[in-house]
Parts: structure tokens; sequence; C-alpha cells
């Protein structure tokens, strides 16, 4: 549901404290708790800071207010007026708060250890103090491993460019068929021929009709869907040979790649050439033989994708496709996938997509996560 408003006030105090967004860092708080916290502000002199603490009578929680230089951006609140339709925005902070651990406690423990140990050393039996001795040689200084590990992190450079990898691979030229945004027409978007090559797809509808007439036992249910709705297609041949070619794909990313030269012919059975051609463009060689990394699926499933809209009025059904697909993806996952091509999600169903015009602008290459990530 939207809600239209008119932003009537800015408020804006960057040197006072503003209203505070509490996140927690191990965890979250429930609804029903929150009116159980008990909080207030204070003054850290040693540190020159001002601290928030939290409290429900079992635990304790502190933060430090950020520093407003620090912060690319403000964080704002909407406070809508339903009878006006007015809205004002006003300036807050986001504040984390981590629970205050009991060092004492922990420090009582190691003392009560040590002395159990010097005891057992002195008044044990052979085979206590033996025990006694191996655990204090298994020991580990935590403050020294603590230091090996800062200073290990403190050396270690953070690539960026391998952070974005995953993204880069899925937008890469590669993986995504040229996209004419341009098109006055939907059907002229993207160029069949551009995934699948002209000869075979000639040679797939010279096969149609084997295809039609072949068991369907076995056949997923978007599969047999599909062959309906292309019944009374103007281009039934086409879309069957391109339905087909669909199957395929899916068949080879469900196959284990150890089987690829034993099972090749089952990809399509209907043309030997399409499954070398299948194989050949939706993996790579490697070292220990063919492989299928995870930006080669994500091409092979873009292709699907594509395909399928291409048979189906340019609209396309996530979650029955994912039935076809399988090869452990998700409707989540394909509606990720989709938004590169430039596809719109329904109101009413969103793992239902279209293909129209105008196409919503690419995505962003660097996915958005958490501040505080």
């Amino acid at each position: 549901m939207k809600v239209e408003a008119v932003i009537e006030d800015v408020v804006m105090q960057p040197m006072k404290i503003q209203p505070i967004i509490v996140n927690f860092n191990n965890g979250k708080l429930k609804n029903e708790q929150a009116n159980k916290l008990k909080c207030n502000i204070f003054y850290d002199e040693a540190n020159d800071k001002t601290v928030l603490g939290l409290s429900n009578n079992q635990i304790v929680y502190k933060g430090y207010r950020p520093n407003p230089k620090d912060e690319s951006m403000y964080t704002m609140l909407a406070i809508h007026n339903k009878r006006t339709g007015k809205v004002r925005l006003v300036q807050a902070e986001r504040w984390n708060v981590t629970p205050v651990l009991n060092d004492k406690a922990a420090h009582d423990n190691q003392i009560d250890g040590d002395r159990t140990a010097m005891l057992n050393k002195q008044f044990g039996s052979k085979r206590v103090k033996r025990r006694t001795e191996q655990y204090e040689r298994m020991k580990v200084n935590i403050d020294s491993v603590k230091d090996q590990l800062e200073k290990a992190a403190a050396n270690t450079e953070i690539v960026r460019a391998d952070l974005e990898m995953q993204v880069s691979n899925i937008s890469s030229d590669n993986n995504i068929p040229p996209c004419n945004r341009d098109a006055a027409t939907v059907e002229d978007v993207y160029n069949i021929h551009d995934i699948i090559p002209a000869d075979k797809l000639e040679n797939l509808c010279e096969k149609a009709d084997e295809i039609v007439n072949s068991n369907l036992e076995g056949k997923s249910q978007f599969y047999i869907k599909m062959l309906k709705i292309i019944e009374n297609s103007q281009q039934k041949s086409k879309k069957v040979a391109i339905l087909e070619y669909i199957n395929g794909i899916c068949k080879w990313l469900n196959m284990p790649v150890r089987d690829a030269k034993k099972r090749r012919d089952e990809i399509c059975p209907v043309d030997p050439l399409i499954s070398v051609f299948i194989q050949d463009t939706y993996s790579m060689q490697s070292t220990t033989g063919r492989a299928r990394p995870i930006s080669i699926r994500d091409k092979a499933v873009i292709h699907c994708i594509i395909l399928g809209l291409m048979i189906n009025n340019y609209q396309l059904d996530l979650e029955l496709f994912s039935d076809h697909i399988k090869s452990r993806l998700g409707p989540k996952k394909l509606l990720d996938l989709s938004k590169f091509i430039g596809t719109s999600t329904s109101k009413d169903n969103k793992y239902s997509i279209t293909l129209k015009l105008p196409l919503p602008p690419p995505p962003s290459l660097i996915k958005k996560g958490k501040k505080a990530f």
C-alpha cells in the first residue's frame, strides 16, 4: 500500500543527541521485552564519550555514541500526520549496544582452576598428576593468540574486487546476451540467436513433431504446461525447439560433471549435436577435467529464463519454473537473477515476472548490505 504525503518540516540538530535507533549486536529485541528495558545516557570520562546503558534486570547492555562526522549519510525518521497528510523528517542516530560481561566471575573461575591444578600436582595420585600436567600443556594463552590474530589481520589486505566478483560475473557480457534497451517491441530486446545459434535452432525445429509425440512420463509440470500453451501457437515448431533446449540445459545442470561423457546423449536425446553444444557452452575445461563454476551455472539459468519468457508471451512463473530447473535453485535465487535481464514483478505475485517496455534500470553491481557490515 502506497501512502503519499507532503514533507512539511526537516529537523536536524547534529550537535545534540537525536532520537536513538538501537541495534543489539547479539540478537533482536522482541516486542514483548521492550517494556521491560530501562535505559539512560551517561558520560564516560575515561574515554570522553557519551554512553547509552540499557538493562532488563538480567543483562546490561552498553554502547557509545557514533561520531556524526564519520557517518556518510543521515538517518531520518518520517513522522506522518494521518489527518493533515504532512510529514516531518527528524534526524535520528543509530547506536550499537553489546552485553556487558562479568569479567570478575571469569577471573575467579580461572583462579579456582589454577588452585585445583596446584593441589592435584601436590597431593594427587600419579594418574591425576599426569592428567593435570597434560591439561596444562594443552592450555592456550588467549592473550598471546589474540596478539597474533591482530597482527595477522593488520597485515591482511582485503581485495574489494573479490567481494564483488560473484555479482560482477553475473552481469558480465559472457553471461547475459546483448540487451537492446532501445528496442521498439519486447520481441527485439533479446535476439534468440545470441543464445541458440540459427543452425542449432533449425535442427531442433525439424525434430518438433518427434518432441511433441515423445513420452511425457517424468516431465515436470512446467514442461507439460508449456507444451499445452504452445499447441495453438503460430510458431509452434520454434517454441517446441526452444522448450527442448531449456529442458536440455536443466538436465545438464542436474547431471554430475563426472558423468559428462557417458551420459551426454541424455541431455538432448533427439539431437546429439545439441547435447554436445549445451555441454560445451555451459561448462569449462579445468586442470581436473570439465567444471561447472557458479558463474557458468548462473549464465545457464539466465539463458533459460530469457528463453522461458520467449515461449510464454514474455511472462514466467518462477515457482513453477524452479521446480523444472531444480539444481538446488529456489524462486528467490531465480528472481535475483531475473533482475539482471530487465524483468518486472507482478503486484499480485512477486515470483511472477514479465519482460515489458520500458525496461527498468539495470541493478547495481555492488550488493547493498547492512551498514554495520
